[in-house]
């Protein structure tokens, strides 16, 4: 049996992760659960999927017989762990992910922030340990299971975007959006950054990088297309002008399931599309001046890894912000242009020195906001 440990067990991704387990338990074990604050929905987890450790942000022992408390870093570098999957969020959550790969671990990734972060610095411990990252994100999944098994040659890469739920408010309606607002999706249901995210079309500038830095793809080879049925998840055009696209529900668990049974390719699916249900798919471009974190971001992840760095964690510094209210929906792009545009990071990229950068990003967000609070 595949032993696996769910590193965010009590989110919307681990909790679908432990669904496919409970589907599949002839050929999975839960071995080891881990959270942050949701106390009482882990303790519920470990008594219904009896896995054989755990831990949490607090270090509370529930003292239940057969399970026992064990340190993340610890549990995900134990060498009976045949996958982790990484379903905790922001790119802070980068320590466990690096023990997984220096522990020659099969991981799969939904982070978004961690890969786009220290995209460069996680590929090359992964392949210096003979480790694997398996992407989980729709998208790159999507990708994935696009390219498996051909060998035809890449022309480009199409990922697909809903729009967000402002897509079809006038831009001088986003000074009156509020958190509340932006916490809705059109089509998925995802955690609060991730869909603030969606709104800002941030979320399409980090699947860039993302498939960039999975799929060894060149930004200039990734097109985004609004797509607002979020049925087809990407496509690949190959050099020869065929186009393969990966098509589902807007359902989780099948990239989830992907990633976890991908060696054994036997797992069943149940929520399947029906095309004949299929009434419309529309393809459109990425409307210029609709998305301003999006038409300054597309330019700047071209300046080199360690500036992608900088875009990760400004913005997740200003989503923060807004969803704590200390910032309006455009102070996001306002700040984000304003902390970046005119900032240099030449500098080697490290782990040290984009902890370092996290720093002095945040100092430069607050003092700015600070002095001129009325503005944002």
């Amino acid at each position: 049996m595949k032993k696996i440990v769910i590193i965010g067990s009590t989110g919307s991704i681990g909790t679908q992760t432990l669904e496919i387990c409970s589907n599949n338990n002839k050929d999975i074990e839960v071995y080891g659960l881990t959270a942050g604050k949701n106390i009482e929905k882990l303790k519920s987890q470990i008594l219904k999927y009896k896995p054989k450790f755990y831990d949490n942000l607090d270090k509370i022992n529930f003292e239940i017989k057969n399970t026992q408390l064990k340190d993340s870093i610890n549990l995900v570098s134990d060498q009976n762990v045949d996958f982790i999957l990484f379903a905790s969020s922001g790119s802070k959550a980068y320590l466990p992910i690096v023990e997984s790969l220096r522990s020659g671990k099969t991981v799969g990734l939904t982070n978004k922030e961690v890969i786009v972060t220290f995209g460069p610095l996680l590929f090359q411990i992964a392949k210096s340990n003979g480790a694997k990252i398996f992407p989980v994100d729709s998208e790159p999944s999507a990708i994935w299971q696009c390219i498996d098994g051909d060998s035809k040659t890449i022309s480009k890469i199409i990922l697909t975007a809903s729009g967000g739920i402002f897509r079809d408010l006038d831009v001088k309606e986003y000074k009156n959006i509020t958190t509340d607002q932006a916490k809705q999706h059109p089509n998925w249901d995802m955690g609060e950054k991730i869909t603030v995210d969606s709104s800002t079309m941030m979320n399409k500038i980090f699947e860039i990088v993302e498939t960039s830095y999975l799929f060894d793809i060149p930004i200039e080879n990734i097109e985004v297309l609004i797509h607002r049925e979020s049925l087809v998840h990407s496509m690949v055009e190959f050099l020869d002008g065929s186009i393969k696209a990966q098509i589902s529900k807007t359902d989780m668990k099948l990239p989830i399931q992907h990633a976890i049974g991908f060696e054994s390719k036997n797992f069943n699916y149940s929520n399947k599309l029906n095309l004949s249900d299929l009434n419309n798919l529309s393809f459109s471009e990425v409307q210029i001046g609709k998305y301003p974190c999006y038409d300054f971001a597309l330019d700047y992840i071209k300046k080199g890894p360690l500036y992608v760095s900088a875009l990760s964690i400004t913005n997740e510094i200003l989503v923060d912000l807004f969803l704590a209210e200390k910032i309006s929906f455009v102070s996001i792009a306002d700040l984000m242009i304003e902390t970046l545009i005119n900032e240099k990071f030449e500098y080697e990229i490290t782990f040290e020195n984009i902890i370092e950068m996290r720093e002095i990003l945040e100092n430069k967000i607050f003092n700015r906001i600070k002095s001129n609070a009325n503005n944002y």
